[in-house]
């Protein structure tokens, strides 16, 4: 498991999860942990996407390259990162994806390009508060 995102609310601090298989993030198994900014306790933990989806993935080899993925990307994208992974969709499936993390002007984004076929799957807008980060 590897650390997302966080957001620091009223004193507690929530710490998104996901689970990595062979260096792919699986956005499907994430798991919320909420711990006090005072003591250190742990108040609470959602493991339902973990405990629904999580099992270890047979994932294709991807047919479309990073660099053939990229040229999918808006041109004014400053890339910051790039990997596979996995994403949910509303369709209860799973879609492996070349992940990268950008900027656009003073805006950060995610964009999620398909693996098999190129095809943008989604874009979250990225906003960092002085409380932590939250995609949209």
């Amino acid at each position: 498991m590897k650390e997302t995102y966080y957001l620091k609310q009223e004193g507690i601090v929530t710490i998104n999860y996901a689970y990595h298989q062979n260096e792919v993030t699986m956005y499907p198994d994430l798991i919320k942990l909420k711990i006090a900014l005072d003591n250190g306790e742990v108040l609470g933990i959602e493991t339902t996407g973990y405990l629904n989806s999580h099992e270890q993935r047979n994932l294709p080899t991807p047919k479309i390259s990073k660099e053939e993925a990229k040229k999918n990307l808006n041109k004014n994208l400053e890339i910051r990162s790039e990997a596979l992974a996995v994403i949910p969709t509303e369709y209860q499936t799973e879609i492996l994806c070349w992940e990268f993390k950008g900027r656009v002007d003073e805006n950060e984004f995610l964009v999620y390009i398909n693996a098999e076929n190129g095809r943008e799957e989604d874009i979250l807008v990225i906003q960092n508060t002085p409380n932590g980060t939250l995609t949209m």
